[in-house]
């Protein structure tokens, strides 16, 4: 049992209002699409005449609408939607910061392969899914297209959250669409001066969130070569991406392969596709035990682009060869950076498995 450590009374109130944008998310992101769910069929079965009407038209659209995380969603999404105060105020919790290493041009398209994918992938979102860190002012003409699983765009009332930060399906299909969308500032999928994608792809997915405690970078990548293939089918160039301070934000217990907790959260993330990461945040009046992310630094750090050249049907020896290139430029990228991100970078190193 952990001693608690209380936090002190004399908080500004902006540090509070941090705090309550953090838990906020948090909870709309554990509980937001079951509440969600469980609200659409209450209104459709008990609701009056006119919310059983509008449940049953919003559901015909949802089954109309039900690829549209795989067709892209609805490109960078709503701008007021993704600039509301309350995503400043997330950001500043942390504080987040985003770093580029090169400009990226805006007339071809990116999959940005990103490491490491912690409990909820919190750099992913408020890098790329608002517009408090300043990718658009970083990278002009490019929109950030964070990709996420196809659940999610089904989820009534949930749905419109992620359409409109941006988010698209992490499908092979959703993914080679993005990556072979035109580049021609005149097509009319490009208005709003945005001619590129940049398909933001977390590669370790749930599998990597059971990894997740500060500084244990042991990333889920050897057997995983789809993003490469893509990669070389659609001619996308092919950046890495490293999330600094992801690992921080909460702790886990011991849960080692073999153990009954990680049996456990094994077999529920084959079933559901979502892995219960026993994660430990902190409270309001507490910084010892809650599902708030503890407030450490986020530095996401955007490298160097990978231009392989477009092969529309690669062997396994291209795809092979593209990640062999991708894991050494993510090490040297770990390597470059650690020193000032990675608190005792002396013994840390990165690990696939």
């Amino acid at each position: 049992m952990r001693k608690i450590e209380w936090a002190p009374l004399n908080v500004p109130l902006r540090r509070r209002l941090e705090t309550l944008s953090a838990c906020g998310w948090m909870c709309l992101f554990l509980f937001g699409e079951l509440w969600m769910l469980l609200y659409y069929f209450y209104l459709l079965i008990f609701g009056g005449l006119y919310a059983r009407t509008f449940c049953l038209i919003y559901g015909i659209f949802i089954y109309i609408d039900r690829k549209a995380g795989v067709n892209g969603g609805r490109g960078q999404g709503l701008k007021w939607f993704r600039n509301l105060y309350c995503w400043k105020l997330l950001q500043s919790y942390f504080p987040a910061k985003l770093h580029k290493t090169v400009d990226l041009p805006a007339d071809r398209n990116y999959i940005f392969a990103a490491f490491p994918h912690g409990v909820l992938s919190t750099s992913t979102f408020i890098n790329y899914g608002t517009d408090t860190t300043g990718f658009c002012r970083l990278f002009p003409g490019i929109r950030s297209k964070p990709c996420t699983l196809d659940f999610h765009f089904i989820i009534p009332f949930f749905r419109e959250l992620p359409l409109n930060w941006g988010f698209a399906s992490c499908s092979s299909a959703s993914i080679k669409n993005m990556m072979t969308a035109s580049n021609n500032p005149n097509h009319p999928a490009n208005r709003g001066g945005f001619t590129s994608n940049a398909a933001v792809l977390v590669v370790g997915g749930a599998a990597e969130s059971l990894h997740c405690r500060p500084n244990n970078f042991k990333l889920v990548l050897k057997k995983r070569k789809g993003f490469c293939k893509i990669a070389l089918e659609t001619g996308a160039s092919l950046v890495p991406v490293l999330h600094f301070g992801e690992l921080d934000l909460f702790d886990q217990p011991p849960n080692p392969p073999g153990s009954p907790l990680r049996n456990f959260q094994e077999w529920i993330k084959n079933t559901t596709g979502i892995a219960p990461a026993a994660f430990r945040g902190v409270g309001f009046l507490q910084n010892t035990y809650g599902i708030i992310p503890r407030p450490k630094p986020l530095n996401a750090v955007i490298g160097r682009p990978i231009e392989m050249g477009k092969i529309e049907k690669p062997t396994q020896a291209d795809v092979d060869k593209l990640h062999e290139r991708f894991c050494k430029e993510l090490t040297e990228l770990f390597e470059e950076n650690k020193p000032k991100f990675v608190e005792n970078y002396q013994n840390v190193k990165l690990v696939f498995e």
